[in-house]
């Protein structure tokens, strides 16, 4: 996107981006949907010329919000999935209208049958809602369907005239519409050329979603008696989704000071989640979301038995996109809500070449973490108000369903002392146990079978910077020569990977080898050892002056 050169104009247009941010960054709950005929703004393939007042006047014939002229200069990304995609959806598909029986109108990725009477026959899926395309890396894709949602078709055919010129068309039509996920079947509806039909499966993972559609043409004789054939040509339509579901796991705790400790795990993209009833103080992972238009549908062909046109479409389905945001995770309020303690999952390359072209969005350049787990830290909780909420709008699950398990942690029993001291060196002995228990604590023992068991290293222990091995009974012991403070300091491992767990613990001790009495007679040792050869080369240097001197010695 090249923006205009001027001064003038980019301290607006930043003035504008930046009102528009903090509108979007503050609202606990997603905005109201745009208005049908504001596709433009919410079309992230849209180009973003960076129009001025005025140009977007001259182009649009009304002047701009301060959103419409951000639009116009980059994409709108959102915190959560938005839900004007299904709503613009919804509303533009009441204005596709099929072709009449002479005439069939399809996109041009329909896969079209011809047979008999019946010419240029198709079922085309026109959009699925709620359903999120989340862009993994570059070379993945995922389509998420909600398991309840609503799937829209177009439906076309047009009629041959019979060969027979003794016969004539008596009747056609759509006689049955069914939908299928995997091997379920989900909705079905009849003698409707654009259906719109509501879903619920009980399908989970990656299924073909199809639409199935029978269309029928009836000739008659042109006499008595009529004599009816009836022709049926089935037609369908197949793409591979996800249906989403939320299975995650979560842990509870609470520190001794009081605060309390959530963590989730969810084994596949999911948003983040709510800890308070009005949705104010929240925590999102690394997704954010635009929405877009699917090309495909920019374009309608109109078959006849004269040949084939393409006129332009304003019917456009409209879909939502899930990306991983430079902006990183984020618990809100900042100030007052919780903190964010853990982010943790798989390692990916940045999906940015996998994007739809001229969509301008803050994807992350590099290496990102897949936000699998999310930790927190906060004055209260209230399980019965927490909201799990996935990439796909609408799925969500209460934190009380999923009967969280509690981690209790403690304050451990750590202690320091000196041990074997002499003159010129000692032995430090460092003990870690459990304070309830009185049991040794051990840094590597093995980790429960949890879907977070990697989340972070394992604890450890050290003196001044250097590691130190605890042995089975909990104790380690290090020799020193060198007089100084030892500082001993224990590193739990994460509260969310052991039970019991632990919080940070540190002690320290000095020494020196005059603080013992073996130090003292150590010193007057070497004091002493030290004066002999002193006190000599004194006297011998003394007598050596006499001599010289030729003076008798003392």
């Amino acid at each position: 996107m090249r923006l205009p050169s001027r001064v003038s104009h980019r301290v607006a247009v930043g003035l504008v981006a930046l009102v528009s941010v903090v509108a979007v960054s503050t609202a606990a709950v997603p905005a109201e949907p745009p208005p049908a005929n504001e596709t433009r703004t919410v079309d992230a393939r849209d180009p973003d010329p960076c129009l001025t007042p005025a140009a977007y006047n001259a182009t649009y014939g009304h002047s701009p919000t301060a959103t419409q002229r951000l639009a116009t200069c980059t994409d709108l990304t959102y915190d959560a999935p938005p839900p004007h995609a299904a709503a613009m959806t919804g509303t533009a598909f009441q204005a596709l209208t099929p072709g009449d029986a002479t005439a069939s109108v399809h996109p041009s990725h329909a896969d079209l049958e011809s047979e008999g009477a019946i010419a240029d026959a198709h079922a085309t899926v026109f959009a699925v809602h709620p359903a999120t395309r989340v862009h993994i890396d570059a070379t993945e894709t995922r389509q998420y369907i909600a398991p309840n949602g609503t799937l829209r078709a177009l439906i076309d055919y047009r009629v041959r005239a019979p060969t027979d010129q003794n016969r004539s068309v008596g009747s056609h039509g759509v006689t049955d519409v069914t939908v299928r996920i995997g091997d379920e079947q989900v909705a079905t509806t009849t003698d409707s050329q654009t259906p719109t039909l509501s879903y619920a499966t009980s399908q989970v993972g990656e299924q073909p979603l199809t639409i199935t559609a029978e269309i029928t043409v009836t000739t008659v004789s042109n006499g008595s008696p009529p004599n009816p054939i009836t022709q049926t040509v089935t037609v369908s339509d197949t793409r591979t989704v996800q249906v989403y579901e939320l299975s995650p796991h979560a842990y509870t705790t609470r520190y001794p000071d009081g605060t309390h400790g959530l963590a989730v795990h969810q084994p596949q993209p999911w948003h983040g989640f709510t800890l308070t009833a009005d949705g104010t103080h929240r925590v999102r992972g690394v997704w954010r979301y635009y929405t877009a238009r699917d090309p495909r549908w920019d374009r309608l062909a109109v078959s006849r038995a004269s040949g084939t046109a393409t006129r332009v479409s304003s019917v456009r389905p409209l879909s939502v996109g899930a990306f991983p945001a430079q902006i990183g995770p984020r618990a809100v309020p900042v100030r007052d809500g919780p903190t964010l303690t853990a982010v943790w999952g798989v390692t990916n390359p940045t999906p940015a070449a996998r994007l739809p072209s001229n969509i301008s969005v803050g994807v992350v350049t590099s290496e990102y973490t897949r936000s699998y787990g999310l930790a927190i830290r906060d004055e209260t909780l209230h399980p019965e108000t927490v909201q799990i909420r996935g990439v796909v709008r609408g799925v969500s699950a209460p934190l009380t369903a999923v009967t969280p398990a509690e981690r209790p942690i403690r304050k451990p029993n750590l202690s320091v002392r000196l041990t074997d001291t002499t003159g010129s060196e000692a032995t430090i002995r460092v003990t870690l146990r459990d304070p309830q228990t009185g049991a040794p604590i051990r840094l590597a023992e093995s980790r429960p079978a949890t879907p977070i068991a990697d989340d972070g290293p394992a604890g450890t222990l050290q003196i001044n910077g250097e590691p130190i091995r605890l042995g089975p009974n909990g104790t380690a012991t290090r020799t020193i020569a060198e007089p100084g403070l030892y500082s001993v300091r224990f590193e739990p491992a994460s509260w969310r990977t052991t039970s019991p767990a632990y919080v940070a613990a540190s002690d320290s001790v000095r020494w020196h080898p005059l603080g013992t009495v073996a130090g003292w007679l150590q010193l007057l040792e070497t004091v002493i050892w030290g004066a002999v050869p002193i006190a000599v080369a004194w006297i011998a240097g003394r007598q050596l002056g006499h001599l010289i001197a030729g003076e008798s010695p003392p």
